[in-house]
């Protein structure tokens, strides 16, 4: 049974979970502790408190958050920072069938639990370009990426990320950057990100990723955005 076979056999059970663990939030319960109590009460796995910890939020952090997503209409003419390995892991978890849920803020992830990784594939330069070429019919005026330096191979990414944009014939560049987080925030550009940490924080994001994979309708992507 595949994650996604597994996610739809347990579903009511996490419907449920959900639903206890945004109680506990909204009267302002730590998430870690919250989490933990219910998973506990549910009987559930690893991959379900995964889910859990990644999509479920209280009801006024999901307000402020879709406040600060823009669509894709609005990208016209912007400058925009991209997150880049939080975004290329995202479009792989797509391109590889592994379970991706659009969360209850509005926001695409995948729970694969990759944090602070990335690994290069067949697929990688194919996925950047999509990312450019995506960009280049939102008509944003500029990308500028940045992609962990700690991470391996992240000096080639950026540099092969700098060959698309120009082959592409798009304006930006690409960079590595020991806290991306704290470029993003820092950078006056409009952030291109999924990862809760630096949307609950950015003025304006757009989850791209989440926009290239809603557009597929792919058979790996499971909704609580209206749990």
């Amino acid at each position: 049974m595949d994650d996604v076979q597994w996610v739809k056999s347990v579903w009511d059970k996490l419907i449920r979970a959900a639903e206890d663990l945004r109680y506990l939030l909204n009267r302002g319960y730590k998430r870690e502790s919250a989490v933990d109590f219910v998973a506990n009460r549910y009987v559930l796995d690893r991959m379900a408190r995964s889910i859990l910890y990644r999509c479920i939020y209280s009801s006024e952090c999901v307000k402020r958050v879709r406040e600060r997503a823009i669509g894709p209409s609005e990208l016209k003419d912007e400058k925009v920072a991209v997150d880049g390995f939080n975004v290329l892991n995202t479009l792989q978890s797509f391109r590889d069938g592994r379970l991706l849920v659009l969360c209850d803020d509005g926001v695409v992830r995948d729970v694969s639990e990759v944090h602070g990784e990335f690994r290069s594939t067949s697929t990688t330069e194919e996925l950047i370009r999509l990312i450019v070429k995506t960009l280049k019919e939102l008509k944003v005026a500029e990308a500028f990426f940045y992609y962990e330096s700690q991470i391996s191979k992240s000096g080639e990414i950026s540099a092969l990320t700098r060959r698309i944009l120009q082959e592409e014939g798009m304006e930006g560049s690409a960079d590595t950057e020991k806290s991306v987080d704290s470029a993003l925030l820092r950078d006056k550009r409009l952030v291109i990100s999924s990862d809760s940490v630096v949307i609950h924080k950015a003025d304006r994001f757009f989850d791209l990723a989440g926009y290239i994979i809603l557009r597929e309708k792919p058979h790996n992507l499971v909704s609580l955005k209206n749990v």
